[in-house]
């Protein structure tokens, strides 16, 4: 007895040869299967339309195309996310916002001060 294996004894692997001896089937076959499926409950294959092409989506542009990196305390840079979410905006938006409610701050101080 050897230890060597022996050439072409290879019984672990299956042969899957015989299966090209499979005859294609008939047409009354294809008809008998698609009505015993279609009585078991599953539907024949129909031929659908392709569904109609969709427009291409216009490009998005960017509206806040710079950065600003601002040092901020981290309970600040909190506040201004809790800000943007409560409101529903992108952090550029609340930015615009917040500026916007500095200046007419300022304007309404300027006009106080100068009475």
């Amino acid at each position: 007895m050897t230890d060597k294996a022996t050439p072409g004894s290879r019984r672990s692997i299956a042969s899957f040869a015989a299966d090209d001896d499979i005859p294609v089937p008939t047409p009354e076959q294809i008809v008998a299967a698609k009505a015993g499926g279609e009585g078991l409950g599953f539907r024949s294959e129909k031929t659908t339309q392709p569904a109609p092409a969709r427009p291409t989506p216009k490009l998005r542009q960017a509206t806040f195309t710079d950065a600003i990196h601002v040092r901020a305390r981290p309970e600040d840079r909190q506040r201004f996310e809790d800000f943007a979410y409560r409101q529903r905006l992108s952090k550029g938006d609340a930015m615009t916002r917040l500026l916007d409610f500095a200046e007419r701050e300022e304007e309404r101080l300027m006009a106080s001060s100068g009475k």
